[in-house]
């Protein structure tokens, strides 16, 4: 079972303690918050995205990265579902140094945290460009750019041909990949 910090943490101090838990939790203003179990749609949308990625960016410098944290400025530590890392990165490394893209996909739960709280926690990390939000109910994607200091909607992407352009890492992602396997709405 998790023992929650009665202090504020810092990155360092929750990476320490992250590493004695069971469960995965994020560092959200100084407290570590238990992150929930996905839906199988969840996972399997992760799982394509991933993938796609993986095999796009071989043999390229950035890679396609889980289960990686990304820190902010402020002192948050967030796990995007899926992220496009360009830095250098070392096998034991907990922390993206270079994350330009990140992925995650929205549930009916996470609404308020992935289109409110994690926009202003990435836009604050200025290597990441791009932040694309995969709802896994329906075939949708939102995608977020850099406009200065925030991350602003750029536009949708939906249906089965519905496709999400990532020029900065030279990627286009199909929605009919990205959700293949699963029978949602479109």
């Amino acid at each position: 079972m998790t023992q929650l910090a009665e202090t504020p943490m810092s990155v360092d101090q929750f990476l320490h303690w992250q590493e004695t838990q069971e469960e995965r939790h994020e560092l959200v203003d100084g407290r570590p918050r238990l992150m929930t179990g996905g839906s199988i749609a969840h996972g399997d949308i992760i799982g394509n995205v991933f993938s796609s990625l993986r095999e796009s960016l071989r043999d390229k410098p950035c890679k396609a990265r889980m289960e990686v944290a990304v820190a902010t400025p402020r002192g948050n530590v967030r796990y995007p579902d899926v992220m496009v890392d360009c830095g250098p990165s070392a096998p034991a490394d907990h922390i993206a140094t270079g994350p330009a893209v990140v992925i995650e996909v929205v549930s009916p739960g996470s609404l308020t945290t992935d289109y409110l709280q994690k926009p202003r926690d990435y836009a604050s990390i200025p290597t990441i460009s791009t932040y694309v939000i995969l709802n896994q109910d329906v075939m949708r994607a939102a995608v977020l750019r850099r406009a200065g200091g925030e991350l602003i909607l750029e536009g949708e992407a939906m249906g089965h041909e519905g496709l999400v352009d990532l020029p900065e890492i030279g990627v286009r992602l199909s929605l009919a990949d990205i959700y293949e396997g699963l029978e949602l709405k479109e």
